[in-house]
């Protein structure tokens, strides 16, 4: 396990597990590398309670807030009819038709501008669980093993009330959630009068998003970049479903002539006395964890795994996040290993990029050496035992999270 997290930290390219083998830091036969995979061991409540330590001391804040993000990423498998609880990936009414895992990643996001971020947990989203009962799942123990100031930042995917009633009860932890331009919020209800019987309101005005019927109770304009953007705020909002959970709406647009037709919603659960550009950087710094996971595909091969055992596929995904923390970890002390064509005082002048870093991981590597004990010849195996005949193995439907659908029926063995 050990020569494949070096492994995958040195490779910029993997086109399956086992060729991981041919890498410099892996130094045991290839029969070894799914053997790792499917009885390979993790203590996951130590590694859990180590990744946040992991993350530099240099990582930046916003308004005093660590900032972390939260997604779902997509492992396809597509013809993996042995592979069980495979679901349906299609996330949109115009995606095609995939079939797979998906896996939640919880993330503490590093440098504004960079694409750098630090995992901190990954887990695999069941048939029974949705992306959302899993994400907060994983903030409810993030807010045990840090007790800090911090602030989850998330897409219009988990602005529901399984993810969003968590924070009812949390005094340190706060989220910064992007709302759907077409969704209707409520407004405090006003006080009931006295002596009038009856139970009193849950909600007060609607409050249409495509139609805004007040004015913000606060507005601000500032320099982003070469963009000027606008950013407004209305007070004491909540949702229908989460009455308890009064928060603000910060509407993000730019000023002047926009380039885009609608302005961007978000829904703050956190005091008003943050600053609104604080606000708009830090949802613009979710993109990092968009960055992250295209880098993991191209340069760890995240989702390169067929394997049809269930254990091996999400012991995979650790492998990569482990391998990326390791990167992580050596960024300022490589010996940078830059093309002739790459301008070299600019390189001077910014921190590596993963990639930048993944080039001269192999030198450090081997400079530093590695926990994992030497390989021992094992001799020649004995080989299966004669007449022996493994049994076929076992196929599994695909499982539709819709009501209305039926399950995929699977091929005959």
């Amino acid at each position: 396990m050990f020569n494949l997290v070096d492994a995958l930290t040195v490779a910029g390219h993997v086109s399956s597990p086992v060729a991981l083998s041919e890498e410099t830091p892996f130094v045991r036969k290839f029969s070894s590398v799914y053997d790792g995979l499917e009885n390979g061991e993790m203590n996951m409540d130590d590694l859990l309670s180590m990744l946040p330590h992991c993350v530099p001391s240099d990582s930046e804040t916003i308004a005093g807030y660590k900032v972390y993000a939260a997604d779902a990423t997509a492992n396809e498998h597509e013809q993996a009819e042995t592979l069980p609880d495979r679901s349906v990936l299609k996330s949109d009414q115009k995606d095609p038709v995939r079939y797979g895992h998906k896996y939640s990643w919880l993330v503490r996001l590093m440098n504004f501008g960079t694409s750098w971020a630090a995992p901190v947990d990954v887990e695999r989203i069941g048939t029974e669980m949705t992306d959302t009962q899993v994400a907060a799942i994983q903030v409810k123990e993030l807010d045990i093993r840090d007790p800090q100031k911090k602030v989850l930042v998330a897409d219009s995917r988990y602005a529901d009330q399984l993810f969003l009633g968590i924070f009812r009860w949390f005094q340190n932890t706060f989220t910064l959630v992007r709302v759907a331009s077409n969704r209707v919020l409520f407004e405090n209800p006003k006080p009931k009068p006295p002596g009038k019987k009856g139970r009193p309101s849950k909600h007060g005005k609607p409050f249409h998003l495509k139609k805004i019927h007040r004015a913000a109770d606060r507005s601000e304009i500032f320099e982003l970049g070469k963009q000027t953007v606008r950013v407004s705020l209305w007070k004491d909002i909540h949702f229908k479903k989460l009455a308890d959970l009064i928060g603000s709406l910060v509407q993000v647009e730019e000023d002047g002539t926009p380039r885009y037709k609608r302005p961007m919603w978000l829904f703050w659960t956190g005091p008003n006395d943050v600053s609104l550009p604080d606000l708009g950087r830090m949802y613009l710094w979710r993109f990092a964890i968009e960055h992250m996971f295209r880098f993991l595909k191209q340069h760890m091969g995240l989702n390169s795994n067929r394997s049809p055992n269930l254990v091996s596929a999400q012991q995979w995904m650790w492998l990569c996040a482990l391998a990326y923390c390791q990167l992580l970890l050596m960024r300022d002390d490589v010996k940078q290993n830059r093309p002739a064509w790459y301008p070299l005082n600019r390189q001077q002048r910014v921190k590596l990029t993963p990639y930048q870093v993944q080039r001269s991981a192999l030198a450090f590597l081997l400079e530093l050496g590695t926990p994992a004990a030497k390989p021992r010849p094992a001799g020649k195996g004995t080989g299966r035992q004669k007449n022996y005949c493994p049994p076929p193995r076992g196929r599994y439907s695909v499982v539709f999270k819709s009501k209305k659908a039926q399950i995929l029926p699977s091929a005959s063995p």
